[in-house]
């Protein structure tokens, strides 16, 4: 799996952990994990992200060369569409993937994301499942949920969607996996929270591996 940062990082490990932590939780799966340049915020709005889809396509393009299927890390999905009709190999998106799995987990869903707001496919995948939307407050950038201050806000913020009756919390922005908060969270409030890597490496593997019919 092609693992697609849009978050500039100069630290190799920096840029491939998410990357690292699919592998630790499917490890069938290697993973090649590269950054777009010029992005030091990230995509952290839907004004950001038409500056940055060349970038994307471009980086999508020179992945897909090596790998099996590429997963673009960033909720707003930015050029799955067009990379997934262009290319040779499945092209998966945070944003879709994370909407999917929570629907199959519940049917409050309350979406997180940062400042901006939930991602729109995340918004219109869930449809009228969508129970509440709740924003990490001081996170303009996906910079701020890797801070201490960043992780309360963020514990704040799911506290709110559980205490406005969600039954399970997706994640609209990838930082938030980057965060390390995630795993913790679930287990303190007992509401599932779907990690938006995890369930595109998910559906990724689906889409190299697909379910074949059992004969009766």
């Amino acid at each position: 799996m092609g693992v697609l940062r849009v978050l500039t990082q100069d630290d190799p490990e920096a840029v491939s952990l998410h990357g690292q932590i699919i592998e630790s939780h499917f490890p069938n799966i290697d993973t090649i994990s590269q950054c777009i340049p010029d992005h030091p915020d990230g995509i952290p709005s839907v004004d950001a992200e038409a500056d940055a889809l060349p970038y994307v396509e471009e980086l999508g393009r020179e992945l897909a060369a090596d790998v099996d299927v590429v997963g673009i890390s960033c909720a707003l999905d930015p050029a799955v569409d067009s990379l997934d009709a262009e290319l040779d190999v499945p092209v998966i998106g945070a944003g879709a993937s994370v909407a999917a799995a929570a629907r199959a987990r519940g049917e409050r869903v309350g979406t997180l994301g940062l400042e901006s707001g939930t991602a729109p496919v995340v918004r219109e995948l869930l449809g009228d499942n969508l129970q509440a939307r709740a924003v990490v407050e001081g996170a303009e950038t996906t910079n701020y949920l890797t801070t201490s201050e960043g992780h309360d806000a963020i514990r704040a913020s799911v506290q709110r969607l559980a205490d406005a009756g969600c039954d399970v919390v997706a994640p609209s922005c990838t930082g938030l996996t980057t965060s390390g908060v995630l795993a913790d969270l679930g287990d303190s409030l007992e509401i599932p929270i779907v990690d938006p890597v995890l369930a595109m490496a998910a559906i990724g593997t689906t889409a190299v591996y697909p379910v074949t019919a059992v004969p009766e």
